[in-house]
């Protein structure tokens, strides 16, 4: 679970920071940046996995175009991101190892350079990464989030007079040697990897593969899962072969036989999905697997009040974004961060209500003692029902509005004064809420009328 965020030098994002509940909403006009910021939760999530140049390769647009431009035509040279995560206590590697977490609050910072070489040609190097334990003293966003009689079954209690070290770290250069990335194995000793800072295109974090490093492949492996969603309903009604994998894609393939392996494991659990998605659309009774062994494929099919059967090939993107989220809810193996782009697309704002329901209830709930893993669900929406309907239905421990504008920043680049255009973020809140981040008074006066009245008016075309 991502609990916090700090960007700079990404696109749009300088000195940013944002933190995340549980489910987040981002409301905000096209071009203020909502799917910037998953981008740069994209990249990080890639940078974890893979070198440099293909996860920057991946990007929407040239490796170049991702930092931060300028108006005198140049741009930022370092990218930096640190996020703070919550992560389940016990993990596991490819080869059977298991352990658990002696903390679960971690944060991780990476800052990556470009560079350009005489011939014009770019390059990226990692010039800093660091994973270190948030020290209970520190860690507000517990305080705020998770009830006080719960937090021990999160965070492990840790005993007094302990302190974590770093898991890894960076050591600046000095005269007479370089710069140098650590990483420590836990409970070792000190036991640590040297890496000197000289030309390093992949994190070093990518090279943790077993539970020998428990807290540095735990932070791995979330950032890893974040998964993002733009469902496309062509993908959602086609039928899913024998071969198909049995999860969604990020535009929505394989649905039939992601459905097919819940029903597989436990029948009960179609059930309960054609019981929630009845109690969205009462015209639909029942959902069903249909296994089709002539064209070797499985294939979704809904019955309506009146009898009649129907085939996901005709039924309306509304109808398949709503058995998505239903399918999301009770899919035993979805756990962790799903970012959701505009959840609202083709769904009559009669239903948004139910919508949020669903999004709140597929999100963790920290005040349910039964809640045994961490599930965080992130959107981003153009929507004003969606949004009034959310943010009335729950209180913040489980939900945090954020409005996404464009702003005008004076930044002194080198020794002359910038005019740039950023993101920011307020946070929609209610009364004497809490937040871990400070913002100016008059920022957060932003109430839930503004924002309805901000998304209702803008002229989205501009």
């Amino acid at each position: 679970m991502i609990t916090k965020i700090k960007i700079d030098g990404f696109k749009t994002f300088s000195n940013f920071e944002m933190e995340f509940a549980p489910l987040t909403v981002i409301a905000g006009t096209n071009a203020s940046g909502k799917s910037n910021l998953f981008d740069a939760l994209r990249l990080l999530s890639r940078i974890v996995e893979m070198d440099l140049k293909t996860a920057f390769s991946e990007q929407r647009g040239d490796a170049s175009e991702l930092f931060t431009y300028y108006e005198n035509g140049t741009s930022a040279n370092e990218i930096f991101f640190e996020v703070e995560l919550l992560l389940n206590k016990n993990i596991k590697d490819k080869f059977g190892g298991e352990n658990n977490l002696k903390y679960t609050r971690l944060k991780y910072s990476i800052k990556v350079k470009q560079i350009i070489n005489e011939r014009g040609i770019q390059d990226l190097n990692i010039i800093e990464e660091n994973l270190s334990p948030i020290r209970h003293d520190d860690d507000k966003w517990i305080s705020i989030y998770i009830p006080k009689q719960e937090i021990e079954k999160w965070r492990p209690k840790v005993i007094t007079g302990k302190r974590g070290v770093a898991y890894i770290d960076t050591e600046e250069a000095e005269e007479s040697k370089p710069g140098i990335i650590n990483l420590r194995q836990d409970g070792k000793g000190g036991v640590k990897k040297e890496f000197p800072i000289n030309n390093i295109s992949q994190a070093i974090i990518t090279v943790v593969n077993s539970v020998d490093f428990p807290h540095a492949l735990a932070a791995k492996e979330e950032m890893k899962s974040w998964r993002f969603l733009h469902l496309n309903p062509e993908d959602l009604r086609k039928p899913s072969s024998y071969l198909s994998k049995d999860h969604l894609t990020y535009t929505g393939e394989n649905l039939a036989a992601t459905l097919h392996r819940i029903y597989s494991n436990d029948y009960h659990l179609l059930k309960s999905i054609s019981r929630r998605l009845n109690s969205l659309l009462p015209n639909i009774v029942s959902v069903n697997v249909i296994d089709d062994k002539i064209g070797k494929q499985f294939i979704i099919q809904v019955k309506t009040r009146d009898g009649r059967e129907f085939t996901s090939r005709v039924l309306s993107e509304g109808t398949l974004r709503l058995l998505t989220l239903c399918v999301f809810l009770y899919d035993p193996d979805q756990k962790g961060v799903l970012c959701f782009e505009e959840p609202e697309n083709g769904v009559h704002p009669a239903r948004m209500k139910l919508t949020a329901e669903i999004l709140i209830d597929l999100s963790t709930s920290f005040d349910n003692s039964n809640e045994q893993i961490h599930r965080q669900v992130i959107i981003n929406t153009h929507s004003p029902v969606l949004v009034g309907d959310i943010y009335l239905l729950n209180k913040e421990q489980i939900c945090r509005v954020w409005l996404s504008q464009m702003v005008s920043q004076i930044k002194t680049i080198g020794a002359k004064k910038q005019n740039i255009q950023i993101t920011k973020m307020l946070p929609v809140i209610k009364g004497n809420s809490q937040l871990t981040i400070k913002f100016e008074p008059n920022e957060i006066k932003m109430t839930l009328e503004n924002l309805k009245s901000y998304l209702e008016n803008k002229d989205f075309e501009e």
